[in-house]
């Protein structure tokens, strides 16, 4: 079971999370009364943008089958 977490500055109970700004966007937790940092998260779920990547990915596959079949009926005609 999980206790408390509480500030190493003030012992406050009570984190607040914050955007910061950067070439890459991270959270930052903070004391919500002091506001001494108590860590950094990335602002992006990595499991979803995977998966909208893999989506992309066979939606891209699809069409490549597509115009492998097309080229290959081309070249079909032209050998007549």
């Amino acid at each position: 079971m999980f206790g408390f977490t509480n500030c190493g500055k003030c012992e406050n109970s009570a984190f607040k999370v914050n955007v910061q700004g950067s070439n890459y966007k991270m959270f930052a937790v903070q004391c919500v009364s002091c506001g001494t940092p108590f860590g950094i998260t990335e602002y992006y779920d990595n499991g979803s943008l995977l998966k909208k990547q893999e989506a992309a990915i066979e939606v891209l596959a699809t069409k490549l089958d597509h115009l492998q079949g097309m080229v290959g009926q081309i070249a079909q005609a032209m050998r007549r």
